[in-house]
Protein backbone atom coordinates (compact mmCIF):
# COMPACT_ATOMS: atom_id res chain seq x y z
CA UNK A 1 0.00 0.00 0.00
CA UNK A 2 1.40 3.37 -0.99
CA UNK A 3 2.17 5.90 1.72
CA UNK A 4 -0.25 8.77 2.01
CA UNK A 5 0.87 12.37 1.82
CA UNK A 6 0.39 14.59 4.85
CA UNK A 7 -2.54 16.32 3.14
CA UNK A 8 -4.17 12.99 2.27
CA UNK A 9 -3.72 11.73 5.81
CA UNK A 10 -5.21 14.89 7.30
CA UNK A 11 -8.11 14.74 4.84
CA UNK A 12 -8.84 11.15 5.80
CA UNK A 13 -8.65 12.04 9.48
CA UNK A 14 -11.19 14.79 8.94
CA UNK A 15 -13.54 12.40 7.10
CA UNK A 16 -13.27 9.82 9.88
CA UNK A 17 -14.02 12.51 12.47
CA UNK A 18 -17.13 13.63 10.58
CA UNK A 19 -18.31 10.00 10.33
CA UNK A 20 -17.95 9.57 14.08
CA UNK A 21 -14.95 7.24 13.88
CA UNK A 22 -12.96 9.30 16.36
CA UNK A 23 -10.41 6.60 17.13
CA UNK A 24 -9.25 6.37 13.52
CA UNK A 25 -9.28 10.15 13.16
CA UNK A 26 -7.17 10.50 16.28
CA UNK A 27 -4.77 7.82 15.05
CA UNK A 28 -4.28 9.61 11.72
CA UNK A 29 -3.80 13.03 13.35
CA UNK A 30 -1.25 11.50 15.73
CA UNK A 31 0.67 9.92 12.84
CA UNK A 32 1.09 13.35 11.29
CA UNK A 33 1.95 14.94 14.64
CA UNK A 34 4.64 12.37 15.34
CA UNK A 35 6.36 13.04 12.01
CA UNK A 36 5.63 16.75 11.93
CA UNK A 37 5.18 18.00 15.53
CA UNK A 38 4.54 21.60 14.44
CA UNK A 39 1.83 20.76 11.89
CA UNK A 40 -1.00 23.16 12.79
CA UNK A 41 -3.75 21.18 11.03
CA UNK A 42 -2.86 18.02 12.96
CA UNK A 43 -2.75 19.97 16.23
CA UNK A 44 -6.11 21.60 15.49
CA UNK A 45 -7.64 18.26 14.53
CA UNK A 46 -6.50 16.63 17.77
CA UNK A 47 -7.72 19.62 19.77
CA UNK A 48 -11.14 19.41 18.07
CA UNK A 49 -11.36 15.70 18.86
CA UNK A 50 -10.51 16.35 22.50
CA UNK A 51 -13.24 19.01 22.70
CA UNK A 52 -15.82 16.60 21.28
CA UNK A 53 -14.83 13.72 23.59
CA UNK A 54 -17.84 14.09 25.96
CA UNK A 55 -20.14 13.64 22.96
CA UNK A 56 -18.43 10.40 21.95
CA UNK A 57 -20.86 8.21 23.92
CA UNK A 58 -23.81 9.38 21.83
CA UNK A 59 -22.22 9.11 18.40
CA UNK A 60 -23.33 6.63 15.80
CA UNK A 61 -21.78 3.23 15.40
CA UNK A 62 -19.32 3.25 12.47
CA UNK A 63 -20.73 1.66 9.33
CA UNK A 64 -18.00 -0.98 9.17
CA UNK A 65 -18.95 -2.17 12.67
CA UNK A 66 -22.58 -2.47 11.58
CA UNK A 67 -21.52 -4.41 8.51
CA UNK A 68 -19.38 -6.75 10.61
CA UNK A 69 -22.32 -7.47 12.93
CA UNK A 70 -24.63 -8.04 9.97
CA UNK A 71 -22.14 -10.42 8.36
CA UNK A 72 -21.94 -12.44 11.58
CA UNK A 73 -25.74 -12.42 11.78
CA UNK A 74 -26.09 -13.61 8.19
CA UNK A 75 -23.59 -16.38 8.90
CA UNK A 76 -25.75 -17.54 11.81
CA UNK A 77 -23.17 -16.61 14.45
CA UNK A 78 -25.71 -15.17 16.87
CA UNK A 79 -23.62 -15.67 20.00
CA UNK A 80 -20.81 -13.63 18.46
CA UNK A 81 -23.28 -10.97 17.37
CA UNK A 82 -24.66 -10.67 20.90
CA UNK A 83 -21.21 -10.58 22.50
CA UNK A 84 -19.89 -7.91 20.13
CA UNK A 85 -23.10 -5.87 20.18
CA UNK A 86 -23.15 -5.82 23.99
CA UNK A 87 -19.57 -4.63 24.03
CA UNK A 88 -20.30 -1.94 21.43
CA UNK A 89 -23.46 -0.86 23.27
CA UNK A 90 -21.32 0.37 26.16
CA UNK A 91 -19.77 2.93 23.83
CA UNK A 92 -22.61 3.51 21.36
CA UNK A 93 -25.59 3.30 23.68
CA UNK A 94 -27.61 5.80 21.62
CA UNK A 95 -27.39 3.91 18.34
CA UNK A 96 -30.78 2.34 17.63
CA UNK A 97 -29.42 0.23 14.76
CA UNK A 98 -27.05 -1.51 17.16
CA UNK A 99 -29.93 -2.28 19.55
CA UNK A 100 -32.01 -3.53 16.62
CA UNK A 101 -29.28 -5.99 15.61
CA UNK A 102 -28.86 -7.06 19.24
CA UNK A 103 -32.60 -7.64 19.56
CA UNK A 104 -32.75 -9.73 16.40
CA UNK A 105 -29.78 -11.87 17.46
CA UNK A 106 -31.24 -12.43 20.94
CA UNK A 107 -34.54 -13.42 19.33
CA UNK A 108 -32.74 -16.00 17.21
CA UNK A 109 -31.07 -17.38 20.34
CA UNK A 110 -34.45 -17.67 22.06
CA UNK A 111 -33.59 -14.97 24.59
CA UNK A 112 -36.91 -13.20 24.34
CA UNK A 113 -36.54 -11.07 27.47
CA UNK A 114 -33.20 -9.71 26.22
CA UNK A 115 -34.68 -9.20 22.75
CA UNK A 116 -37.64 -7.34 24.26
CA UNK A 117 -35.34 -4.97 26.14
CA UNK A 118 -33.26 -4.34 23.03
CA UNK A 119 -36.37 -3.51 20.99
CA UNK A 120 -37.65 -1.26 23.78
CA UNK A 121 -34.33 0.59 23.50
CA UNK A 122 -34.85 0.84 19.72
CA UNK A 123 -38.28 2.42 20.27
CA UNK A 124 -36.97 4.84 22.90
CA UNK A 125 -34.08 5.94 20.69
CA UNK A 126 -36.10 6.17 17.47
CA UNK A 127 -39.85 6.29 18.17
CA UNK A 128 -40.62 6.82 14.47
CA UNK A 129 -38.99 3.56 13.37
CA UNK A 130 -41.95 1.36 12.42
CA UNK A 131 -39.85 -1.80 12.22
CA UNK A 132 -38.85 -1.35 15.86
CA UNK A 133 -42.50 -1.40 16.94
CA UNK A 134 -43.22 -4.40 14.72
CA UNK A 135 -40.25 -6.37 16.07
CA UNK A 136 -41.19 -5.47 19.63
CA UNK A 137 -44.72 -6.70 18.93
CA UNK A 138 -43.39 -9.98 17.59
CA UNK A 139 -41.31 -10.57 20.73
CA UNK A 140 -44.19 -9.61 23.01
CA UNK A 141 -46.44 -12.06 21.16
CA UNK A 142 -43.85 -14.83 21.64
CA UNK A 143 -43.92 -14.11 25.37
CA UNK A 144 -47.70 -14.32 25.47
CA UNK A 145 -48.14 -10.59 26.08
CA UNK A 146 -50.84 -10.35 23.43
CA UNK A 147 -52.44 -7.02 24.36
CA UNK A 148 -49.03 -5.33 24.44
CA UNK A 149 -48.10 -7.01 21.15
CA UNK A 150 -51.22 -5.68 19.43
CA UNK A 151 -50.41 -2.21 20.79
CA UNK A 152 -46.91 -2.41 19.33
CA UNK A 153 -48.25 -3.57 15.95
CA UNK A 154 -50.79 -0.75 15.93
CA UNK A 155 -48.00 1.71 16.69
CA UNK A 156 -46.06 0.35 13.70
CA UNK A 157 -49.15 0.81 11.53
CA UNK A 158 -49.70 4.36 12.77
CA UNK A 159 -46.12 5.14 11.71
CA UNK A 160 -46.35 3.28 8.41
CA UNK A 161 -49.98 2.62 7.39
CA UNK A 162 -49.04 0.40 4.44
CA UNK A 163 -46.86 -1.90 6.57
CA UNK A 164 -48.26 -5.27 5.47
CA UNK A 165 -46.23 -7.38 7.91
CA UNK A 166 -47.36 -5.33 10.91
CA UNK A 167 -50.96 -5.50 9.66
CA UNK A 168 -50.77 -9.29 9.36
CA UNK A 169 -49.13 -9.57 12.77
CA UNK A 170 -51.73 -7.33 14.44
CA UNK A 171 -54.69 -9.27 13.08
CA UNK A 172 -53.25 -12.74 13.56
CA UNK A 173 -52.58 -12.18 17.27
Amino acid sequence: MAKLSVDQTLSRAKVHAKQGDLEEAQHLYQLVSQSFPKNKRAQQGLAALNESEPKAASKSLPRDSINQLLNLYNQGQMTSVVEQAKELSERYSDDFVLWNILGAANKELGKTADAEQAFINVKELNPNYADGSNYLGFILKEQGKLAEAVGAYKMALSLKPDYAEAYDNAFST
